[in-house]
């Protein structure tokens, strides 16, 4: 048994290694292309943190840094596509919104969306009430604390312990419940709902998906939209407003 608990041991650690090591990687690449961006070499800073990315790794920081990178070299849809990215892991974080915020004014189209009812309204600050890296934690740990308390119940035969666990029961799984919901309906948004930002200057909207159909109108470096179907090397679009349209999926990124 020992010998299987050693080997079990060695395994998980030669997985970790790597994963480590990585992530002192990223570290260190993170402080360079920090230590870059108060020397205000932007450029190089946006190499370095591309390289993280492009590790897979990823985090409200990171796409924060980024975007500032991109507004200061006045690229200005790439600086929104990433502070879009990190306002989606951490939807409350002021500074992230205020930087959005500040980029959105370089955007020619000022696209007007209908006005919300309440409910939905509601419904949509309730989606992004945590972020996604909160959410996890949260359910993760509401639901071990759950079972947790179920196992003490059942075990305990102490009456103020059984008081306690049923006080504190109820609670704990309505938090968890919430929590649990959210997560999947921001997953579940997130596969079903793909959100874009234009990166190219200029960009013809058309009827259909293919360049000799229509020209419906046109949209500029930093518009965000909804990207409905992609078929080949056109994507179907939808604006904040209703319009609807073609574009070649090269002209755009998903959030």
């Amino acid at each position: 048994m020992n010998k299987i608990f050693i080997i079990c041991t060695l395994l998980i650690l030669i997985q970790l290694v790597p994963v480590l090591s990585l992530a002192d990687h990223n570290q260190y690449l993170f402080d360079q292309a920090n230590k870059l961006y108060q020397q205000e070499n932007y450029e190089q800073a946006i190499e370095k943190y591309l390289e993280i990315q492009n590790s897979g790794y990823e985090s409200w920081q990171l796409y924060y840094n980024l975007g500032n990178c991109y507004y200061k070299t006045r690229q200005f849809g790439r600086a929104i596509l990433n502070f879009e990215r990190a306002l989606k892991l951490d939807p409350k974080n002021e500074d992230i919104q205020f930087n959005l915020e500040l980029a959105n004014l370089s955007v020619i189209d000022k696209i007007i969306s209908p006005p919300q009812f309440i409910t939905a309204k509601l419904f949509s600050d309730l989606k992004r009430l945590w972020g996604m890296q909160t959410l996890t934690f949260l359910a993760l740990g509401f639901y071990l604390i759950l079972a947790l308390m179920i196992i003490l119940k059942i075990i305990s035969r102490r009456g103020t312990v059984q008081r306690i666990l049923n006080i504190v029961l109820v609670p704990v799984v309505i938090i968890f419940l919430l929590a649990a919901l959210i997560f999947v309906i921001r997953v579940n948004d997130s596969q079903t709902s793909r959100y874009a930002i234009v990166l190219a200057d200029k960009i013809d909207v058309l009827s259909s998906p293919g360049a000799q159909a229509t020209e419906l109108f046109s949209l500029h470096e930093g518009l965000k939209f909804k990207v409905e179907e992609i078929r080949d090397d056109w994507a179907k679009i939808r604006l904040a407003d209703g319009k609807v349209g073609w574009v070649r999926k090269d002209v755009f990124e998903i959030i």
